[in-house]
């Protein structure tokens, strides 16, 4: 069998792999000036407004991440220790393991009865995601003898 393109006369020079040939000395490039382009023909000397790729785009800064339902099944068994210690600003630490999240809650002030239930100030951290929030809060005694926050705020935050 014989193909149409496999005599001598038909062989594809490739440069160095062909010992045969040698390769063509490099020439001198012409010199290159540059200049400004003027707007294509028919649009306004007014220059288009650039756009900045999304990538590159400044953002605003996130809200630090709050305490999610899963953060707060840990959370709040820290919140109940810390609200029934009898010492102020002794820290009971927490951490999610499921996401990563952690903080400590400390009671904040001696115990006061508003309405008739007994509360607490509490201040209280939480680390997620890269930033650290500082919170502030009022935790009540309910019925059934739980502490429950019944107001949390930021204090303060940063990025980690």
């Amino acid at each position: 069998m014989t193909y149409p393109l496999s005599g001598d006369a038909d062989d594809i020079k490739t440069g160095s792999i062909d010992a045969r040939t040698t390769a063509p000395a490099p020439q001198a490039a012409d010199a290159v000036t540059s200049a400004p382009l003027g707007p294509p023909p028919g649009a306004s000397g007014a220059a288009a407004p650039v756009a900045t790729p999304a990538a590159y785009a400044p953002t605003a800064p996130q809200e630090p991440p709050a305490l999610t339902p899963s953060d707060w099944a840990y959370a709040r068994g820290a919140l109940s220790i810390a609200m029934s210690a009898d010492a102020t600003n002794a820290s009971v630490p927490w951490a999610n393991p499921d996401s990563g999240a952690y903080g400590a809650f400390s009671a904040a002030a001696g115990a006061t009865t508003e309405n008739g239930a007994t509360c607490r100030a509490f201040s209280a951290s939480h680390s997620a995601a890269g930033h650290e929030q500082r919170l502030e809060g009022t935790a009540c005694r309910t019925a059934a003898g739980y502490w429950e926050a019944v107001a949390i705020r930021t204090a303060a935050s940063r990025t980690l």
